[in-house]
């Protein structure tokens, strides 16, 4: 890190202070403390390594001056010479240099410039530019002021020189596409192992009082609620998978070796994504949101749309949630977007979901719909993921190098791609299986 001279100094002498303070805890002169003696020790030999570094700093700013001097002596004309006398052009324009130019161009800042006093954090640096005769910024505000601004937001002005950026074909509005890994919230661990608390079942008898007229019955008498929570574990699982390639491979396609890390990665993300829908629980596997005890309603005689509205009902109603995606087998999807009106009739009319045309995030009844290949076909689920889960990381997706067996008399590498997480469902009311679309 660069430092000035006067940091410099300052640190010298605050390294002197603290060898001070502990040479004084010895009036005899002698330390008996070995830790002490230490200390003073290496304060000591960190002063000689700052001194050697002041002394560079300060011939480096001894020879900015003597520059800074030649610059300003031979500037000057020499004694006797005759000097042009200046056109009233050249004086016009000589006193329209702005002072923030003349204060850029005086010595007094260059000067403090080089020495490093405006990166120096140890004191506020104060100096003052004479400016020349006419251009103090009184006057220079003032003839400012006589003269007609050119500015780009008229075309009666600049404007007309300013010309839009236009983009062959239409603009459409770029958004990212949402991802099923993108509504599960994440959390750090450092165990092998998560014990979170469970809700069962929650009972809202919550009620009105009257006030009680009597000592005994249930007069003015509170209404009891029921909420059960319970204690559950689940163990850290770990997702891995591996590649073998050839030196030569990496050697003479380098960008082979991107490729691999980016599929590999890849591979772990959509595995993930299986786990945390449709994993069973029985290890190593995760127990995905498909394995709990959660809301279920089904198609019956409703169209796909109706049944997934009644399923983000009980979301509201039972789990007391608010629901923030629908997660839904592209198949799926495919036959909700592509619904369209008087189907029953054969008279199609226009789509339900708008025309193919129509850009933006995806949405049904206002709710996000996630497309998922890990979601089985006919099957959606609706959900508060914000509430409902958690995924904890142990260790992130991460890609490893080596070699293993033989690998290394062949000229071979393995590409390994690893990571370890578990999946919690704190309240399966807040989700809804919807079955049947």
């Amino acid at each position: 890190m660069s430092m000035t001279v006067a940091e410099a100094r300052n640190e010298i002498k605050s390294l002197f202070n603290q060898a001070d303070l502990i040479e004084k805890k010895y009036p005899d002169g002698l330390i008996t403390n070995g830790e002490d003696e230490r200390e003073v020790k290496r304060l000591l030999a960190e002063i000689d390594t700052l001194e050697t570094k002041l002394s560079g700093l300060e011939d480096a700013e001894t020879r900015r001056k003597q520059i800074l001097d030649g610059l300003d002596k031979y500037s000057k004309a020499a004694p006797g010479a005759m000097r042009p006398t200046p056109s009233a052009h050249e004086t016009a324009a000589k006193s329209y240099i702005s002072p923030g130019q003349q204060f850029l161009d005086s010595r007094e800042y260059r000067e403090l410039k080089l020495n490093g006093a405006f990166t120096s954090h140890l004191s506020r640096v104060s100096f003052n530019v004479n400016l020349e005769e006419g251009t103090s910024l009184i006057d220079w505000g003032r003839k400012s002021s006589t003269k007609t601004l050119l500015y780009g937001s008229s075309a009666t002005s600049g404007g007309g020189f300013v010309q839009n950026d236009v983009l062959p074909g239409y603009v459409d509005i770029r958004q990212r596409e949402l991802t099923f890994l993108d509504l599960v919230p994440r959390i750090q661990t450092v165990s092998d192992t998560i014990e979170y608390v469970y809700e069962g079942t929650f009972t809202n008898n919550a009620a009105t009082v009257a006030e009680a007229t009597v000592t005994t019955g249930t007069s003015g008498k509170k209404a009891e609620s029921a909420l059960a929570y319970s204690v559950a574990t689940v163990p850290v699982e770990t997702i891995a998978h591996w590649i073998p390639v050839t030196n030569k491979m990496l050697a003479d396609a380098p960008l082979i070796r991107g490729t691999i890390n980016g599929r590999l990665l890849l591979g772990l993300d959509l595995t993930l994504e299986a786990q945390i829908v449709t994993g069973n629980g029985t290890p190593p596997n995760l127990s995905g949101v498909l394995d709990h005890a959660i809301n279920a309603v089904g198609l019956g005689s409703d169209s796909r749309a109706d049944a997934i509205f009644k399923g983000r009902t009980l979301v509201r109603t039972t789990g007391k949630g608010r629901p923030t995606a629908i997660v839904l087998n592209p198949a799926d999807w495919e036959q909700i977007r592509l619904s369209r009106e008087n189907a029953d009739t054969g008279t199609l009319g226009g789509y339900l979901m708008g025309p193919p045309s129509a850009v933006g995030a995806t949405t049904l009844w206002g709710i996000p719909v996630v497309e998922s290949e890990a979601m089985t076909s006919g099957t959606g689920v609706v959900g508060d993921f914000t509430q409902g889960c958690t995924l904890f990381d142990r260790e992130q997706g991460a890609v490893r190098v080596g070699t293993i067996d033989d690998q290394f008399i062949r000229n071979m590498q393995t590409i390994l791609a690893e990571l370890r997480a578990a999946f919690v469902v704190h309240r399966p009311t807040m989700f809804t299986q919807v079955t049947g679309i």
